[in-house]
């Protein structure tokens, strides 16, 4: 069986080629015999989605959340994430680069991640966990 991700490209890429169900259904039982795309090896999976991008579909790149900027290093990534994870389980309200800097202004006194030490980005993660963990939020 072809991963959720694999199976979530194929349905953007039916639907964004613009194929009907019975044209769809015609690509997977001549290419591979089946009715579904769930009963695709991760293979067959790979290889449709070769086939859709040979007929022009282009994959989308995924950003974390609109008008976040992706930071070079392993430390602040992990603050991302974490402050990511906690917007999508609710406990942050707003997800903007400038929440998550308010964020670290009260934690370190700094106005940027990437003026952080990096004691003061353990410090800004750990204060992240200890968040998410009174939130009830899973973060491991």
């Amino acid at each position: 069986m072809p991963s959720r991700a694999d199976l979530a490209k194929i349905h953007i890429a039916k639907k964004e080629l613009g194929l009907t169900d019975d044209e769809y259904r015609d690509i997977m039982r001549h290419r591979f015999g089946k009715d579904s795309a769930a009963m695709l090896t991760p293979g067959q999976a790979r290889r449709l989605l070769s086939y859709f991008r040979s007929r022009g579909w282009r994959p989308r790149r995924q950003r974390s959340l609109p008008g976040m900027e992706v930071p070079p290093d392993p430390q602040s990534r992990k603050c991302l994430a974490l402050w990511i994870t906690l917007h999508k389980s609710g406990a942050v309200r707003h997800a903007s680069d400038r929440a998550l800097h308010a964020f670290v202004r009260r934690v370190t006194g700094r106005d940027h991640l990437r003026w952080c030490t990096v004691q003061e980005k353990g410090e800004v993660i750990e204060a992240l966990k200890a968040w998410a963990k009174r939130e009830g939020v899973n973060v491991d």
